[in-house]
């Protein structure tokens, strides 16, 4: 829920400045102090509990590189502030580089050009290559770079802006889907430079043209020859909506009826995974479909939101509102409270399946509520035996 706010307001910046995403990990931060839930048993599932949490400051960690090893982005204080001052928009921005950092070792190592604003890293599925977007600049440009950081390939396409890129996705290790609203419809990017363009997904006037009242392509997932993707369109019909566009059968049609805050596809790519709004309860759910939209299960009710799964997809972890972060067992739908307190996205899994990294924030000055630091919370998640 917290995203799909956030999203409206980022496409109103975008078209206020050309900025795009910059609010996107300012939610839910707040200064509460985190609680370890040492034992559950007694009161959820005794399957999950944290064993360690580990808290790093002024970073805000983008994905795992691999079991010992995360993306991060920290202010260059090298570097000149970005200012952007027109009719519309005057704000000061300081520049953000990615970086490396071992979580074991404590060593870090810049990624790409580190001249300009780097943001938004995400990894592969086999994390062989990870993709970043530079911000700030006159053409929108994204970037590949291979496991040791080093530039793979630059993306930059007349028809793809900021917003497009902030939304790419990964298909395998070959190649990235994004929404491209300038023809209505997605790009294929692969690793080797190609872009496949489909057009005309779509029809009437793009959120990029008019972000109160068109209508924006998010969180683009592509199985086979079907995109699945959602929309937002305020006021109509198809808002917080998924849709299934046949690329074959040049065809969309709407996968289930229920309003979407966000989804996700399973790593056996056979599930979705969904928190929906629930009016009548006014709580989310968290429920699993298939790919047809059949096959529906719920497995948590709540204020929820950052649902992500384990990379076995046997689990999965979610942030509830005031309470903290849940893990429940997909298969027998039991919960458990991890750590306790408020926190914020992105929320991620190493590979092994062993840690998560989540987000919160700290107050600078108590006298300022907005003045925060990112904290990047790192989980260590031990299995307890039956």
């Amino acid at each position: 829920m917290i995203n799909r706010k956030l999203l409206v307001g980022v496409l109103v910046i975008s078209a206020l400045g050309g900025i795009v995403g910059c609010a996107q990990y300012k939610a839910k931060a707040n200064n509460k102090n985190i609680t370890v839930i040492k034992d559950t048993k007694d009161i959820l599932a005794p399957k999950v509990v944290a064993s360690k949490i580990n808290t790093y400051e002024g970073v805000i960690g983008h994905d795992w590189i691999d079991d010992n090893k995360i993306a991060i982005t920290k202010e260059n204080k090298a570097l000149q502030p970005i200012k952007i001052d027109n009719a519309k928009i005057k704000a000061d921005f300081e520049v953000k580089n990615l970086y490396f950092y071992d979580i074991n070792s404590k060593e870090e190592k810049g990624i790409g050009d580190q001249s300009k604003f780097q943001d938004d890293a995400i990894s592969s599925p086999s994390n062989k290559y990870i993709f970043y977007i530079n911000k700030f600049e006159e053409k929108a440009t994204g970037n590949i770079v291979d496991s040791q950081g080093n530039t793979k390939l630059k993306i930059s396409d007349n028809d793809i802006d900021e917003y497009d890129l902030s939304e790419a996705q990964w298909v395998n290790d070959e190649e990235l889907i994004a929404p491209c609203h300038s023809i209505k419809g997605f790009v294929i990017i692969n690793i080797d430079g190609n872009i496949k363009k489909i057009k005309d997904v779509e029809k009437g006037i793009m959120g990029t043209e008019d972000p109160l009242n068109g209508l924006s392509i998010t969180n683009p997932i592509k199985v086979g020859d079907k995109i699945y993707y959602e929309t937002i369109h305020s006021g109509a019909e198809d808002d917080d909506k998924i849709k299934v566009y046949d690329v074959n059968k040049k065809e969309n049609k709407e996968l289930i009826k229920d309003d979407v805050n966000e989804f996700s596809l399973s790593p056996d790519k056979k599930k979705f995974l969904i928190v929906t709004s629930n009016l009548d309860k006014d709580v989310n759910e968290l429920i699993t479909i298939d790919l047809e939209g059949k096959q529906r299960e719920v497995l948590a009710e709540g204020y929820i939101f950052g649902a992500r799964w384990s990379p076995d997809g046997t689990k999965v972890a979610y942030i509830s509102n005031q309470e903290g972060l849940y893990v429940v067992d997909v298969k027998t739908k039991k919960s458990s409270l991890v750590c306790a307190g408020e926190y914020y996205e992105p929320i991620k899994w190493n590979p092994s399946g062993e840690k998560i990294m989540m987000h919160s924030g700290k107050l600078k000055n108590n006298e300022k509520p907005f003045d925060e630091t990112d904290v990047t919370n790192i989980i260590d998640l031990k299995q307890l035996k039956k």
